[in-house]
Order: C-alpha cells, then sequence, then structure tokens
C-alpha cells in the first residue's frame, strides 16, 4: 500500500502553499516528510511563476518538532544523532530558496518544529498559536541551528528563558519579542501570508533573489561557527540518561 502523502502544495496566486500533513502525528517531523518538504521548497524556488512559498501545518498544531518514534529508533544505532542532524540539513532547503518562505502559523508550535519557523523569512501567527522550546525537557539542545537564530531574533536573556524553562509563548507575546513578525486574529494567517507574497510581487523576481541571499549571507556571517558549536552540543547530550529518560517517561503538554 503506498504511503499516504505528508506534504501537499498547490499554487494560490504567486504563491506556492506547502501543507504538511500528519495531523495524526501533530505533524512531528521524520526522514521522509523532511526530504518531502525540501523536494517541494526547492520545486517551488526554481519556478519562475512563484513568488513566495506560504507554509501551513494541517490539524490544530501547526508543527511539533521530530517524530519521537524515529528518534527512538535513532537511539539504538551508533550514528543516531547524526542521523537527526542531518534532517536540519534537509530543511536548510527554506533559507536557500530564491523566494521569501513564509510561515502562516495556526497552532502550537514545539521543539524542532520551532526551529523550522526560525528558519523562515517571515513568519504569522495566529492569537491561538504558541510556541514552546522542549528540547531541554527532551534531555536535549536544538540540533537545526534554533539556538543560534533563536537568540539571533530575541536576544541572549529571552533565548536563555525560552530555552532553560521550555515554557509556552503565546503568540501576541512571540510577537512582542520578535521571534514572529506578527500576530493576526485566528483563521487568518493563511490570507495574510498570501497577502504578504502578493505585496514581494510587485518587485522583480531576481531583486527579491538578491535580497534574500543578502540577508542570509549576512545573518550566517553574525553567527560564524555557530553552526557546529550546536552540533556538538546536541552530540554530547545524545542518548545521554537525561535524554533516555526523557524518551520513556509519558508524555506531558
Amino acid at each position: 500500500m503506498t504511503a499516504p502523502e505528508t506534504v501537499r502544495h498547490e499554487q494560490r496566486g504567486h504563491a506556492r502553499v506547502i501543507t504538511i500533513s500528519r495531523p495524526e502525528k501533530k505533524n512531528a517531523l521524520d526522514r521522509r516528510t523532511a526530504e518531502a518538504l525540501g523536494d517541494a521548497i526547492e520545486s517551488a524556488s526554481r519556478d519562475e511563476a512563484v513568488r513566495g512559498i506560504v507554509l501551513l501545518g494541517e490539524g490544530d498544531v501547526f508543527l511539533s518538532g521530530g517524530d519521537l518514534g524515529e528518534i527512538a529508533r535513532a537511539l539504538e544505532v551508533d550514528d543516531g544523532a547524526e542521523i537527526v542532524l542531518e534532517m536540519g540539513r534537509l530543511l536548510s532547503a527554506i533559507e536557500r530558496a530564491s523566494v521569501p518562505v513564509v510561515a502562516a502559523v495556526t497552532g502550537d508550535v514545539f521543539g524542532g518544529g520551532c526551529e523550522l519557523v526560525l528558519l523562515c523569512d517571515y513568519v504569522i501567527a495566529e492569537t491561538r498559536a504558541g510556541f514552546s522550546f522542549r528540547h531541554a525537557r527532551m534531555g536535549l539542545a536544538p540540533a537545526w541551528g534554533g539556538a543560534a537564530r533563536l537568540l539571533e531574533r530575541v536576544g541572549p536573556q529571552h533565548a536563555a528563558r525560552l530555552l532553560f524553562t521550555s515554557d509556552r509563548v503565546p503568540a501576541d507575546e512571540a510577537a512582542a519579542l520578535g521571534l514572529v513578525g506578527s500576530c493576526v486574529a485566528d483563521g487568518s494567517a493563511a490570507a495574510h501570508a498570501l497577502d504578504f507574497v502578493e505585496r514581494v510581487a510587485r518587485a522583480e523576481r531576481a531583486v527579491i533573489a538578491e535580497q534574500k541571499q543578502l540577508l542570509t549571507r549576512l545573518r550566517a556571517e553574525a553567527r560564524g561557527g555557530a553552526g557546529e558549536i550546536e552540533a556538538a552540543t546536541f552530540r554530547a547530550l545524545w542518548a545521554q540518561p537525561p535524554h533516555r529518560a526523557a524518551m520513556t517517561r509519558p508524555k506531558k503538554s
């Protein structure tokens, strides 16, 4: 039997709308979904008719991070940490895209889902949404560049609070901190994201591509070797007792 499609895409005006569709898993990211998402973004980036990408999540949870079943299986192999880190390299297609990627966040975002959102060029969150960096509860640290990008967005004190406590930050506070670009009424994030793309489309595609590359390169230059530092921390925590304990205890909200 053919596996269900986990990433859907459609053209709406100048926007390629890409939807992560694993609602039964709270849109958790396994490798197959990460690969499909990366492929969909690269395909949209090559299409001259596409002037922006809108990223959606199906169901009540926008993104819940890495798939816990896949992470549990990775714990049993020697290079398990590298399997998780490789997913981050697949998701980096978001930053490499030649057009802006806009996240339209309609529900809660957890763990690695927050890291994916931080890869996007602009984030629009509905008031019902919240953001929780749950890595510490899992005995881990960010693996996909989320620590450096969080520090870049909200500064050291707020980054420390969000990472150390795993507190849920509601959308309005996330907007005030700079974690997201704007907070909008429930049910309207997709429309706002589509409007954003249409406004981007008033400029030449090549100009926006150069501007996006400029911002991406400037941020990468400022981060320096942060990616390797972050990966080293993730490897150091991987499969240690706190991580193994977190994978076996009942999950709480």
